[in-house]
């Protein structure tokens, strides 16, 4: 018996896929669990979908309609020059590690860290675009400008929001010194302006004791010395955690497991806006939830739970025994492009299923 669903009003592609999954999930003209006898799909297919399934996800997570289109891709000298100041380039893993060197959050928060490249001009003008997340009440919690001098003497630096001279946002005496990077932190001076919709900040240097100006010691033309803004942030949001684990799926059962699946960014076309890592473990639930494995509470917010939440809005009808879940999951580092080619780091709670159960 065929069934045929109507999707009516505003849908994401990731909810269409979902619902789409959901329907197949009918074995003998009747409802079943989504995650249970799901027919299976040809290799290409079951492919074909995980691959749509982890874009989307990304995507979502990231607030981002569609993959940036990285026309104006910044000097891999100086993405390389950033990431080893900020101690940011050891401890990958293939997709389902953190970053090394940072602060991890609670479960519940997910980080943002924004490297944001200078455009300079010759008035000693240092312009950046900024990308804000639309939704979502972000928590600032460091803003620091890094800025690579040539050899000097006694100097001051003063920086100011552009226009407004009487607003200082740092300011820093330096001795006499050779050439070398210097940090100057911009908060909480810069607290009002992350708070607001703007995503242009630009930023005037005006230097006691250089000659003839602040420009004449920065090495602009330097593809590993660009100037560049560091910010760090984090997002509330709400999760939930269960701790009952399973194995991975293998040929002999049909009892619910965790089945793997990597999805290479090169493969796919996105290795240009991804810098690390190089994939994505989106490993997923699948199987058999007799009675006697039934009890798992509780389900976080991810594709699988997107899946059982459509299910109840469409008032599609499933089987009310029980269905085989993720019980334990852990974020997903990106360090990647947004489309104003800033550099964001980010843990993405949820994302990577590492182990399953029966609800």
């Amino acid at each position: 018996m065929a069934s045929t669903y109507s999707l009516q009003g505003s849908w994401t592609p990731l909810a269409a896929l979902t619902v789409l999954w959901t329907s197949l999930a009918w074995v003998e003209g009747k409802p079943s669990c989504p995650s249970c006898r799901m027919p299976p799909l040809e290799r290409s297919a079951e492919k074909a979908f995980l691959i749509e399934v982890a874009k989307q996800q990304i995507l979502q997570k990231l607030n981002l309609s569609e993959r940036p289109n990285i026309t104006h891709p910044v000097p891999r000298m100086a993405v390389a020059n950033a990431l080893r100041r900020l101690h940011m380039g050891k401890g990958w893993t293939d997709g389902m590690g953190h970053f090394s060197s940072w602060e991890k959050t609670e479960s519940d928060e997910q980080g943002y860290e924004i490297i944001s490249f200078a455009e300079t001009e010759p008035s000693g003008l240092l312009q950046f675009q900024l990308t804000h997340t639309k939704g979502q009440a972000m928590h600032f919690l460091k803003a620091q400008l890094w800025l690579h001098l040539k050899a000097h003497e006694n100097i001051t630096i003063q920086i100011y929001l552009a226009g407004q001279p009487q607003v200082v946002l740092g300011q820093q005496q330096l001795e006499s010194q050779g050439s070398g990077w210097h940090t100057f932190s911009l908060m909480p001076a810069l607290q009002n302006f992350f708070e607001h919709e703007d995503k242009t900040l630009r930023l005037e240097l005006n230097c006691e004791g250089c000659r003839p100006n602040i420009m004449s010691l920065m090495a602009t033309g330097s593809n590993s010395h660009q100037p560049f803004l560091v910010v760090k942030a984090k997002i509330k949001e709400s999760g939930h955690r269960v701790t009952k684990r399973s194995v991975s799926c293998d040929q002999n059962s049909d009892l619910c497991c965790r089945k793997d699946y990597y999805v290479n960014f090169r493969d796919i076309g996105w290795n240009d806006w991804i810098f690390k890592p190089e994939g994505y473990q989106i490993n997923y639930c699948m199987g058999e939830c007799p009675m006697h494995l039934a009890g798992v509470p509780g389900v976080a917010a991810s594709f699988h739970t997107t899946v059982f939440n459509l299910v109840k809005a469409n008032n599609i009808p499933i089987a009310g025994h029980s269905c085989c879940v993720p019980t334990q999951r852990r974020a997903l580092s990106l360090l990647y492009f947004d489309p104003n080619s800033n550099l964001i780091k980010t843990d993405i709670p949820d994302m990577v299923v590492d182990a399953c159960g029966c609800s």
